[in-house]
């Protein structure tokens, strides 16, 4: 019990980024996932799922499948390809604007919101340099 009140209390003290910290981080694709492109340019996401005993004892008795798999459309496919390490979230707005002739506010404002939901489902991640801030005022 007092594991997982201390475990919800760190979860809570999250870096408090700015907004120009959260520009210079590099989006980076998990790599336990495998992906693959089609003919139409679209993103398909093979996600493994988690080896939980209860989870192989369901799945063998319901029979499903040992993974899942995620199509993104195409902004979200063009957003993963960006996410390789080296184009930080601040170059993906940018060629999102260029691309699908969005304004810098809903290229940003999208693209968090996307990647956050990426983020918290574990199939994206974010490396951010030394010199951020992250929080320190």
């Amino acid at each position: 019990m007092l594991n997982s009140i201390l475990y919800k209390l760190r979860l809570k003290k999250r870096p408090d980024f700015n907004r120009g910290d959260v520009l210079k981080a590099l989006p980076l694709r998990n790599q336990l996932i495998k992906w693959e492109v089609d003919d139409k340019q679209e993103v398909s996401l093979v996600i493994p799922q988690k080896q939980r005993f209860w989870l192989r004892i369901t799945s063998k008795l319901f029979m499903l499948p040992d993974k899942r798999v995620i199509v993104l459309d195409d902004v979200g496919s063009f957003v993963w390809q960006l996410c390789d390490g080296e184009n930080t979230v601040g170059h993906v707005v940018k060629q999102l604007c260029n691309r699908y002739r969005m304004t810098r506010k809903e290229a940003e404002t999208s693209l968090f919101t996307y990647m956050r939901q990426l983020g918290k489902r574990g199939i994206i991640g974010f490396a951010v340099p030394k010199d951020m801030k992250g929080g320190k005022k």
